[in-house]
């Protein structure tokens, strides 16, 4: 056999096999974990479970107020991630108290911004519970809470006439 024709050949035969090759490992990891449940359910069991728990945490640590509470401006519970970013419409000269709480791990990062400046708190995320008077601005406030570096949980906020 000529050198020309075993070049040939190996060459077809590694085309032939490359493929197969390929197919199988690309095909041959069945995605499940050795005890045979499938990874991405119960993580995303594990993670609705995690977040209902720290909902309850965060709404039990601010006391969250009955939806016909009178004094109530605005509140509400928010994943760490999605975060809140609020522009609360108030009375003119009325006073306020701002709570905020947040459960999980790591810190949140509250900006109360007014026409007077702004106000940055940092909140811890081991249901301790943050308040803040303030006076009602003549023009609009903001409220933007984050979650810091490497922090995941559940932000319950709420601001009352007081």
């Amino acid at each position: 056999m000529t050198r020309h024709r075993r070049l040939r050949r190996g060459w077809l035969w590694g085309c032939a096999v490359a493929p197969a090759l390929l197919l199988v490992s690309c095909t041959s990891d069945s995605g499940t974990p050795e005890d045979g449940r499938p990874a991405s359910h119960s993580a995303r069991t594990s993670v609705a479970g995690g977040q209902k728990k720290l909902t309850a945490q965060a709404r039990t640590a601010i006391g969250a107020a009955a939806a016909d509470d009178d004094t109530l401006l605005e509140g509400g519970v928010e994943s760490l991630a999605d975060g809140v970013h609020s522009r609360p419409t108030a009375d003119h000269g009325q006073h306020y108290r701002l709570a905020v709480t947040c459960a999980g791990l790591g810190d949140a990062e509250a900006v109360f911004t007014t026409e007077a400046g702004a106000i940055t708190e940092v909140i811890p995320c081991d249901t301790s519970v943050v308040l803040k008077r303030f006076t009602a601005p003549a023009r609009t406030m903001r409220l933007d809470i984050s979650g810091k570096s490497r922090s995941s949980g559940v932000i319950a906020w709420r601001i009352n006439r007081v």
